[in-house]
């Protein structure tokens, strides 16, 4: 090979690693989207409780206990979705892995001076709640009301992680939780009685999604970031 033809091809072969760290590339699936900016509850995609409503681009959810999605097959996935409380109960709810209003999976946030995080199930259209499932939030970040932030619930098989950041920032582990009450199901919001939050940029994935190399470029993080400079 000549010298000329040597250097040439150590020069395309910079360029296409250069390129290769550059550009984003797409790791799984996402299984389900929604950010809310037709302004309207897209009713092929959820079943909302009759309290629900859209204003601004973000889902409003005050009271009326359990909505859910229509997709009620979701087994092991990655869930995303920006949130903000409203109420003084300091509370937000979410729904993972519902066969439907009556019987699903649930974790509540507590952001009071207890900082934790309930799981609990409901079956039959009856909540159990027990003390052991009531978990410390690790991710060292103290939700507070009148603020956005995000969380990811990472369901496989028996096993529930969730993390938790500020919109648009890293997030951190804050708790683990183990319940094999249900393998598969759609997710959703609960609200009980006096409890108000707002939910934006829902993203459901397959475990170990990721559209980027660099995990600060994934989309979760993009849309926070966004949402934060408007």
């Amino acid at each position: 090979m000549t010298s000329r033809a040597l250097r040439f091809s150590v020069f395309t072969l910079f360029l296409l690693i250069f390129i290769s760290a550059d550009v984003s590339v797409c790791i799984g699936e996402v299984l389900f989207e929604d950010d809310f900016e037709k302004n309207a509850i897209d009713k092929g995609k959820w079943v909302p409780t009759g309290t629900w409503s859209v204003d601004n681009g973000e889902l409003v959810v005050n009271g009326g206990e359990v909505g859910i999605t229509l997709a009620d097959d979701f087994t092991d996935f990655e869930f995303y979705v920006d949130f903000h409380m409203i109420s003084p109960l300091w509370a937000s709810n979410w729904v993972v892995r519902a066969e439907d209003p009556n019987n699903c999976t649930l974790v509540q946030i507590v952001a009071d001076n207890r900082n934790q995080f309930w799981w609990f199930t409901r079956v039959g259209g009856n909540y159990i709640v027990k003390d052991e499932d009531k978990l410390d939030n690790e991710s060292g970040v103290h939700a507070e009301l009148g603020k956005w932030y995000t969380i990811k619930i990472v369901a496989e098989g028996d096993r529930y992680d969730l993390y938790l950041g500020e919109r648009g920032k890293e997030l951190g582990l804050a708790c683990t939780w183990k319940d094999d009450t249900n393998d598969k199901g759609g997710i959703g919001f609960r609200a009980g009685g006096g409890e108000h939050s707002l939910y934006d940029n829902v993203l459901v994935t397959t475990v170990g999604h990721s559209f980027a190399v660099n995990p600060e470029d994934a989309l979760p993080v993009t849309w926070g970031r966004l949402k934060m400079e408007q």
